[in-house]
């Protein structure tokens, strides 16, 4: 085996190893045959035989060539010329593969340099090389090196040896980095849009902000487009601008009796942590924040057409904002919400909560901090186009004395809480009211901690007594739902098991609050979670009410995560202490729902997939699915019926249509894929106090992924 090493006589020049059998260097012109080997701090070639070029620094390569690039790229070719200093190469017969992009190419003829790589009558896949599932055969390629986006012109899709699709151009990029360009499609068909069509557009020409826009045409129904655009407008903020409208066909529209032909919606989330103090020098002990979390539409179907997967428990949509300001010492904040009721042809009677303000003095100290206080005012401004309003003053003032008992053994604290509140009412005929109160509360608590032999125990443990003191005046209107203290008697115990890993297996906490007329029981409330494994949990948190004679709350779930199987069950059960609750419990709002979902990893290809959410208070399934998965590495395909129920806002109301369908989707990794919607009926059933009763209604609506649940019909917005 022969070396030359051959030195550059400038500085940079990088140094090139030659290895071979037979190498002769005839005046500029190195020749190598035979067993080549070509080293440089980029490149590690091999070929039959190679000439290199010391003025040019070209290497020319032929026979079987072999070139490692950067420990990632790998090329194959019958001919190659390489540039070792400007980064340029062409190749003929060319086969190129990069570990980061999971891709791989081959080419007849192909040109490369720092930014492009170029070939002409390619295949590209991300399947194995030999017999690939899928691959794209296109005339001409470029892969802009810089971003890693693919442009393929004359691209031919083909599954096996078999032509499935055309496109003059297809565009994609081969890592998750932000680039623009066109995102992909979504292609659907059911009975009640006819063809759909949605076609994103990404735009990230700054880091700062990045916008994508949804073009969607159902040939049925109509056209229209959706809208975000995600911003940072500043160090300590960040925010997402959200919008769209969709016009209706005017016989769709009449057809299926709409309230409105323009569905139009618009929503914009925002947090920063910094708005004044950025401003002004207002100290490092300055705290401060926004937070935004507003949408304004004018029917669900805003939601609906966007394919919106929400669940929700009412119809109610809720837009809410808050500032705050802070020291070590006070808070200052003021709020809003905004409702709408989805269920509702108009929101004049829903009550608004526009705005709010609260101050808080945070716990201090006197008489060398035996006693303790803390302060808080609100003013709150609830108000409507139709129905009562009202403004609404707060105030609270707790003094606490806090003692340690038998070696710190026993915990007391004494506390005097004061209240007030003031409220002035609009369109009543009562103009004013108050409520001035104070209570005497006294409790006792310890927190105990025992190790044993194969776990570890702690648990804490309290009573609590409030009782009534003074009290004026009266609060005669339920619907602003005042914090109003009765008094009581509770205890509560919260305990802790670990393993003797430390790892947490069961977490209990119960309390009893007792009627003190009676003695009796007036309300429980327990919590349970246990850790079976780190795999298994079940848990359950529930509330009991002694005055209704029921449980007003239930929360339950069942979470299992094996290897090759995993299950998660829920069920929440809930009654509405809202507004009636005091004049008629007959009133309240009942909500109940059951949702489970599994999936099993039969193989390495295969996952079977199964769920079902059912509303138990109106007897009827919200949706439910079963279906399957097959993955491969280079690409997956999905079977999947579905059935849902979806609510839309008529002229006449808000009603629901049950849809179900099979949808069919495949995808190929990078490329992308098409989902396929193929409806077999849609039934509509009018709704009275929720979206799902089973009434049925002559028109019909449309429906599409998303919202299920119930509705607080013609009551007032719920202030809570």
């Amino acid at each position: 085996m022969l070396f030359l090493s051959v030195l550059l006589g400038f500085l940079n020049a990088e140094q090139v190893d030659f290895y071979a059998n037979d190498l002769q260097k005839n005046g500029e012109l190195v020749e190598a045959n035979s067993s080549v080997l070509i080293f440089s701090d980029n490149y590690l070639i091999s070929a039959d035989r190679a000439e290199f070029n010391e003025t040019s620094r070209d290497v020319e390569l032929f026979g079987e060539v072999s070139v490692l690039r950067n420990q990632n790229e790998r090329f194959n070719s019958c001919y190659a010329k390489v540039n070792l200093d400007g980064d340029r190469a062409s190749f003929k017969d060319f086969f190129f593969a990069d570990n980061k992009m999971e891709v791989w190419f081959q080419s007849g003829q192909s040109d490369l340099n720092s930014t492009l790589f170029l070939s002409k009558d390619s295949t590209v896949s991300s399947c194995n090389v030999h017999n690939p599932d899928w691959k794209i055969r296109f005339s001409t390629g470029e892969l802009d090196r810089t971003n890693n986006y693919l442009h393929l012109y004359n691209a031919r899709l083909y599954v096996k040896d078999a032509p499935v699709f055309y496109v003059p151009y297809l565009g994609f990029s081969l890592d998750t980095s932000r680039k623009s360009g066109l995102l992909i499609p979504e292609f659907e068909f059911n009975r009640d849009d006819g063809f759909y069509y949605n076609q994103p557009l990404f735009l990230a020409f700054y880091d700062e902000w990045d916008l994508e826009y949804r073009q969607q045409i159902r040939v049925n129904r109509g056209i229209g487009g959706y809208a975000t655009l995600r911003f940072m407008d500043s160090p300590h903020s960040s925010g997402a601008l959200n919008g769209g409208i969709f016009r209706e066909r005017a016989d769709y529209y009449e057809r299926e009796g709409l309230k409105n032909q323009l569905h139009k919606g618009i929503e914009l989330r925002y947090t920063r942590q910094s708005l004044f103090k950025s401003l002004f020098d207002l100290g490092e002990h300055i705290q401060e924040g926004v937070w935004i979390d507003g949408i304004y539409l004018n029917d669900v179907d805003y939601l609906n057409l966007e394919a919106r997967n929400f669940r929700d428990l009412t119809s109610l949509v809720t837009s809410e904002f808050s500032y705050f300001i802070a020291n070590e010492n006070n808070y200052l904040a003021t709020y809003a919400k905004y409702y709408i009721d989805t269920a509702k042809l108009n929101n004049k009677d829903t009550l608004q909560e526009l705005p709010s303000v609260q101050y808080h003095r945070f716990l201090s100290g006197v008489l060398r901090n035996y006693i303790q206080y803390s302060f808080d005012a609100t003013f709150n401004r609830y108000t409507r186009e139709v129905g009562v309003g009202a403004n609404v003053a707060n105030f609270n003032l707790p003094l606490n004395f806090h003692l340690e008992l038998f070696d710190d053994f026993l915990q007391f604290k004494f506390s005097e809480k004061l209240y007030g509140s003031f409220v002035g009412y609009t369109r009543h005929a009562i103009k004013s009211e108050h409520l001035l109160r104070n209570y005497h509360e006294f409790t006792l608590y310890t927190e105990l901690a025992k190790p044993y032999d194969s776990f570890y125990h702690t648990i804490h443990l309290s009573a609590n007594y409030l009782m009534d003191g003074v009290s004026k005046g009266e609060i005669t209107q339920n619907f602003l739902n005042f914090d109003e203290e009765e008094e009581s008697l509770s205890v509560k115990a919260v305990q802790f098991f670990y393993n003797d890993k430390g790892e947490k297996k069961f977490k209990q906490r119960a309390q009893l609050a007792y009627d003190t007329q009676t003695m009796k029981i007036s309300q429980l409330k327990h919590l349970a979670q246990y850790f079976f494994t780190p795999n298994v949990a079940l848990s359950n948190e529930s509330t009991y009410s002694k005055e209704q004679q029921r449980w007003t709350k239930s929360i339950s779930s069942l979470e299992i995560a094996l290897r090759k199987f995993n299950f998660n069950f829920s069920h929440a059960y809930k009654y509405d202490f809202n507004e009636f609750i005091k004049q008629d419990l007959n009133t309240l709002e009942k909500h109940s729902f059951i949702g489970a979902s599994a999936d099993y990893t039969y193989n390495i290809n295969y996952k079977f997939i199964a769920g079902a959410w059912f509303d138990t208070q109106r007897a009827h399934l919200n949706a439910w699915e079963v279906g399957y998965t097959y993955q491969r590495k280079c690409w997956n395909y999905s079977l999947i019926y579905k059935e849902r129920t979806d609510p839309q806002l008529t002229s006449a109301g808000i009603s629901a249509k049950r849809k179900n369908g099979v949808y069919f989707s495949f995808n190929f990794y990078p490329v992308g894929g098409v989902r396929y919607d193929l409806s077999l009926r849609e039934n509509t059933s009018a709704v009275g106090s929720g979206y799902g009763t089973s009434s049925t209604k002559v028109s019909t609506s449309s429906s599409s992924s998303g919202a299920s649940g119930g509705s607080s019909g013609g009551t007032n917005g719920r202030v809570d």
